[in-house]
């Protein structure tokens, strides 16, 4: 028997934080915790063609996350996190890769054979990426 597959659509990016940085994002944590409890957890976002995008993936792989993240023409996101009197304060970079998540072959493949399609509403900010969600959620079966 086959594992369900489960997919986590939106922001993957790099939070900044006093102590260094760490991959973050929503929707890859919800894939990669899904491919914890017996799924085959997939996350569907961009990054940027630049070192920290490069990382990000490294990093992916290093975890055994499934990832379709195409390389786009805008920089891989980022969010800064600063203590502002002991409560963290976040700064989320606008204009940045998962802003423009691409609708893909592969993205749409695996749509069609998905059994649970969760999305960020972070990436929905932007209308290339709320579109391409949109669409992956309407190929998902019913």
């Amino acid at each position: 028997m086959s594992k369900p597959i489960v997919i986590g659509i939106g922001e993957y990016l790099w939070d900044v934080l006093p102590t260094g940085k760490k991959a973050g994002g929503a929707p890859v944590n919800f894939a990669f915790h899904a491919s914890q409890n017996g799924a085959e957890g997939w996350g569907i976002s961009a990054v940027g063609d630049d070192e920290l995008g490069k990382e990000l993936l490294e990093v992916t792989k290093a975890h055994g996350i499934n990832i379709l993240a195409p390389t786009v023409n805008y920089p891989t996101g980022t969010v800064k996190v600063t203590l502002v009197n002991g409560q963290p304060d976040y700064e989320i970079c606008e204009g940045v890769a998962w802003d423009h998540i691409p609708l893909s072959d592969d993205a749409v493949e695996l749509a069609q054979k998905a059994s649970a399609i969760s999305f960020g509403t972070l990436a929905q900010r932007s209308e290339e990426s709320r579109r391409s969600t949109a669409k992956l959620i309407s190929l998902a079966p019913k």
